[in-house]
């Protein structure tokens, strides 16, 4: 299983679905209004670290649980899964 985690293809592959949800969630927050021009440029600086440091922290071993629960975290403020129909099938 340690391969795995080192698997180029497999990592990219992570990367990229994570950094999609994440910039899913971040557009949620946005529309509804708690990004705004007094926090933009925090959220920006947050969300340029994530994205840069994204292909190297998904080949951890906790990257999975850390993402799950930043996702979850995410969820509670953007209530993006209620909306997404993708949720709903």
């Amino acid at each position: 299983m340690g391969s795995e985690k080192n698997d180029p293809a497999r990592r990219q592959a992570l990367s990229d679905f994570y950094r999609e949800e994440f910039l899913r969630h971040l557009e949620q927050l946005e529309l509804n209004g708690l990004v705004h021009e007094g926090n933009r440029a925090v959220m920006k600086r947050a969300c340029t670290k994530l994205m840069d440091d994204l292909d190297q922290v998904c080949c951890r071993d906790d990257f999975p649980a850390v993402a799950e629960t930043l996702l979850q975290n995410f969820d509670l403020l953007t209530r993006l899964s209620e909306l997404d129909p993708r949720q709903g099938h």
